[in-house]
């Protein structure tokens, strides 16, 4: 019976979580985000070396520098072929004005690894989908950020990091923004992507 509840609460867990882009200003507990950031570090990593390392900004001076180098770096960042869509209305109306890509967060987890692995991007990932989770069953939303990944290169966006204490061996893999919202999407999108092949 007790297996049977834990493996519900997991799947609802994945089932019920969603991705949001409107944060309140309040304060996320520290144990809450310890228990977030626990999450993050019992994933699994490629030979269990547990080479991913997790920066977690609460700090509002820090973020608001963040903000500021981001919207210089996208600024300075010229069109080129194969940027996406959406990358590019970024550009646009950083050039028009200002953007927050972390919608306003009062935390944010940006998840660094060697740059020398191959598996770098897989060990983020799935420290990430854990905290998800785990900040999801906390009634903590969240969602994942691309673009310090996008421009981790950039030098405005790699000074502000190593600041930090990114070193120059580690590179920036995926970010996430973490916080109470009153704009929490209640039902799930239609599964209409991941196609499922079986060969039996």
């Amino acid at each position: 019976m007790e297996k049977e509840v834990m493996k519900t609460a997991v799947l609802e867990a994945i089932k019920n979580r969603r991705s949001t882009r409107s944060f309140l200003e309040d304060p996320v507990p520290e144990s809450i985000i310890e228990e977030i950031v626990d999450a993050g570090r019992n994933a699994p990593s490629a030979n269990n070396t547990q080479l991913a390392h997790f920066y977690v900004i609460s700090n509002k001076e820090k973020r608001a520098e963040l903000k500021e180098a981001v919207n210089d770096a996208l600024r300075a960042t010229e069109k080129q072929e194969g940027m996406s869509a959406s990358f590019l209305s970024l550009l646009k109306r950083a050039r028009e004005g200002e953007v927050d890509v972390t919608y306003g967060a009062p935390v944010l987890i940006v998840t660094t690894h060697k740059k020398s692995s191959v598996n770098a991007i897989a060990d983020c990932s799935c420290a990430l989908q854990n905290m998800m989770l785990a900040a999801s069953v906390n009634q903590i939303a969240n969602v994942w950020i691309n673009q310090f990944f996008t421009l981790r290169e950039n030098p405005l966006v790699r000074d502000f990091f190593a600041a930090l204490g990114v070193a120059e061996d580690e590179t920036i893999c995926g970010s996430l923004a973490l916080g109470y919202s009153d704009d929490i999407a209640s039902d799930p999108l239609p599964r209409t992507g991941f196609s499922v092949t079986i060969i039996r």
